[in-house]
């Protein structure tokens, strides 16, 4: 029979990193939480809106009503936004009164996915360093 011994330098290290990876990979999932709900408010406010309303009507509000409606949850891997306009879901939805339908936040969630998704492979990258750093 042969006898092959392996030594893992950095063991102690490594282990104690392994011990620390949940506290590790909440803090670097957190912060791209934090980080996704602000790229949705960037495309919110900076171009997505598309309004069909005449530019001589419109406010700014419905836009800049999204910084309001930001809620971070403790812990930090749940948020959410959105517009704290009254009127936002009869501009979303449409009425019966002849406004039609915007469908503003579709077009917000895809014009931010691709940078929500560099925030999370970011995160998933800086946590596997944190862990594997010896």
């Amino acid at each position: 029979m042969i006898a092959v011994t392996v030594r893992v330098e950095n063991l102690s290290q490594l282990r104690a990193n392994f011990r620390r990876a949940p506290v590790t990979t909440l803090k670097y999932l957190a912060a791209a939480t934090k980080a996704s709900i602000f790229e949705v408010e960037k495309q919110a406010v900076d171009r997505n809106f598309q309004f069909k309303t005449p530019r001589a009507r419109r406010t700014g509000y419905l836009a800049q009503s999204f910084a309001f409606g930001r809620k971070f949850e403790n812990g930090g891997l749940r948020a959410s936004i959105g517009p704290t306009a009254r009127y936002a879901p009869y501009v979303y939805h449409g009425t019966r009164r002849g406004i039609r339908p915007n469908r503003y936040m579709d077009r917000i969630a895809a014009a931010a996915e691709g940078d929500v998704n560099r925030h999370f492979a970011d995160a998933t990258d800086k946590i596997v360093a944190d862990i594997a750093k010896v």
